[in-house]
């Protein structure tokens, strides 16, 4: 059976080959993608399987999150 997102989220931020390295590299790559999305129209993200406007508002949570993290 398929892991879900979160086993496999899980399972590449404890067990990889790089270590701890890791965990930075996929902070690192959430940062830059949710600001990548956040700074795109909501209307341009459109598709038909997302909404622009949920997936902007993702990327904002994403933001918003982050930064309580790192800035506290």
């Amino acid at each position: 059976m398929p892991s879900t997102n979160v086993e496999f989220v899980t399972e590449l931020m404890e067990h990889s080959a790089h270590g701890a390295l890791i965990q930075a590299f996929v902070l690192q790559a959430l940062t830059q993608y949710a600001q990548r999305v956040a700074a795109t129209d909501p209307e341009a993200l459109d598709t038909g399987m997302v909404s622009g406007r949920a997936w902007h508002g993702c990327a904002l949570e994403v933001q918003r999150k982050l930064k309580q993290r790192f800035d506290a």
